[in-house]
């Protein structure tokens, strides 16, 4: 019998001639058929059996190159929901905040960087519950390797918005303390979250940009910004802050986003369809 890797090398080399199929996409499939392997393999079947099963599954290199000249170039409804919510909120943030701070223009730094770090906070959300999406339909079934490099890119655009919101509002944060109490920095809880959240940005981007990551690892990942940003906005209502622009009964709420988060990520980890092979199964 053939050594897997070498048949699997030989599937790599058919399909780089269905057109469209790039490097990235080809190494999606491969991860997809590798998955698929793993999962015949533990059923009982041989190898080799097992082989034919999954590139049978994933269709030829002609099968393929159809299904992505057939591919539905609308946006994922998921990524239309995220975008709308981040505008209404970009919209009605302001209206919210010149009331609460009864329209005080000596507050326009306060209130500039309130604005800024909660849209850059609420875009971190944003971004972790595509991936939360991504996660729930992967349970059932694979997104396709275009759509899944398409979704990556705008979970790395809406990571990248965030960072920047978040970091100019800890910038601005900065000026209004120095004006305000004559100091840049006190390492007030919510400073230290603010400073955690623009580092796990940075991080989340950078091993994005250093291809370490799949675009799979990088929707997947996205979830765990969610509790990065749980314990840096209500977590740090928990202890003494400076000024609050949360609830300070947020315990139960704090728990159940960095449980549930968690609990997703793991969920991420398991093979692609697990769901639906359960069922069949049965």
């Amino acid at each position: 019998m053939r050594n897997l890797e070498q048949l699997i090398a030989e599937w790599r080399k058919t399909i780089m001639t269905a057109p469209g199929v790039g490097p990235e996409t080809l190494d999606e499939l491969e991860n997809h058929l590798r998955e698929t392997l793993n999962q015949l393999v533990r059923s009982g079947i041989t190898e080799a059996e097992a082989f034919q099963r999954a590139v049978t599954q994933l269709g030829s290199a002609q099968a393929i190159a159809s299904e992505f000249q057939k591919l539905n170039p609308t946006t994922w409804l998921p990524v239309k929901v995220a975008i709308g919510i981040g505008v209404a909120a970009a919209l009605a943030l302001p209206a919210y905040l010149l009331a609460r701070f009864e329209g005080d223009g000596s507050n326009f730094l306060l209130v500039s960087h309130v604005f800024l770090v909660t849209l850059g906070y609420l875009t971190v959300y944003l971004t972790g519950a595509l991936g939360i999406c991504f996660i729930c339909q992967r349970c059932y079934t694979d997104l396709s390797p275009d759509r899944l490099q398409s979704l990556s890119r705008v979970i790395v655009v809406f990571a990248r918005v965030a960072a920047c919101l978040t970091a100019a509002g800890m910038v601005l944060g900065m000026i209004w303390a120095r004006a305000e109490w004559g100091r840049f920095w006190a390492w007030d809880p919510k400073e230290i979250g603010v400073l955690c959240v623009v580092v796990w940005l940075i991080g989340f981007l950078s091993a994005h940009r250093s291809r370490r990551t799949t675009a799979r690892g990088v929707l997947v990942v996205s979830a765990v910004g969610n509790i990065v940003v749980s314990l840096a906005w209500f977590g740090a209502n928990q202890l003494a802050a400076l000024h609050s622009y949360g609830t300070s009964n947020d315990s139960w709420f704090l728990l159940a986003m960095v449980i549930g988060n968690l609990a997703v990520f793991l969920i991420g980890l398991a093979p692609a369809g697990w769901l639906r092979f359960r069922k069949a199964a049965r």
